[in-house]
């Protein structure tokens, strides 16, 4: 009998522990399958929120990017909007005098004739600035208009410089095919005030200068250069010219000078 009974103990024994091993074991399964249950949402949204900030690190490295590229936009738009401005500056010209002329005569003895004309300066508008228009007879029908102009690099003419925005002018004579220079009729005097500054300002103290000293700019470019000056020249544009017909001076803000038929008069 005690063998047995050891035996059911034993065996009790042994079912409990089994029983024991059994419940662990199904509470370790339950414990980790409600922890998998708990955490998987939680690991999910983990991963959507890694996912979210890579997608966000991404835009923001777009948006430099955009940023970037509109800086680099709007500073490449300035820049065009200079370089037409210096276009349309550089090629700006201005209405400087105007000859009208007035009659044509053959020279007794001759195949030449005379040919008798008006000058005058004119503003901006092209109107007549005050004061009678000079007249003179020259020899020939090819008009010659002696200058003397100065001429600024280019950056100051972009720059709209206050003294230097344009080339400045100042004529000297007239004179026709048939004549020498020196025979020419004076129309502007160095070191008097052009006509020209009639137009609404004075000679400022630097144009001054300038046609004071000017041969000496012409002939030193270092001298030249100091002031910004890029060439200072006579020049001397002509046109061959019929009786009732109007020319026009211009001059272009780097300084070239060109002559051209206004219209007939007739």
């Amino acid at each position: 009998m005690g063998t047995i009974n050891e035996t059911v103990k034993t065996a009790n024994s042994a079912i409990r522990t089994l029983l024991m091993a059994t419940v662990v074991a199904g509470a370790g399964f339950a414990g980790w399958k409600g922890y998998s249950i708990y955490n998987e949402p939680q690991k999910k949204l983990e991963e959507k929120v890694q996912e979210l900030a890579a997608v966000r690190k991404d835009l923001e490295e777009q948006q430099a990017q955009v940023e970037t590229l509109t800086v680099d936009l709007k500073a490449r738009t300035a820049q065009l909007e200079r370089a037409e401005t210096s276009l349309r500056l550089l090629k700006l010209r201005h209405r400087i005098a105007r000859i009208r002329v007035l009659d044509q005569q053959p020279m007794a003895d001759s195949d030449r004739v005379t040919t008798k004309i008006e000058f005058f300066e004119v503003n901006s508008e092209g109107a007549p600035i005050d004061g009678e228009p000079k007249q003179f007879e020259l020899e020939g029908d090819r008009v010659y208009i002696e200058c003397l102009v100065a001429k600024f690099e280019d950056q100051y003419i972009e720059q709209a410089d206050l003294d230097r925005a344009t080339a400045i002018c100042m004529f000297q004579r007239i004179f026709g095919e048939y004549q020498e220079p020196q025979e020419g009729f004076e129309l502007d005097q160095v070191g008097t005030q052009p006509t020209s500054y009639a137009r609404g300002g004075q000679m400022s103290d630097f144009e001054k200068m300038i046609w004071d000293d000017f041969w000496e700019f012409a002939g030193d470019p270092d001298k030249a250069a100091e002031i910004g000056i890029r060439a200072a020249h006579a020049d001397a544009p002509s046109i061959r010219v019929s009786k009732g017909m109007t020319y026009q001076l211009e001059m272009r803000s780097t300084g070239e000078i060109s002559l051209r038929p206004l219209r007939s008069e007739n």
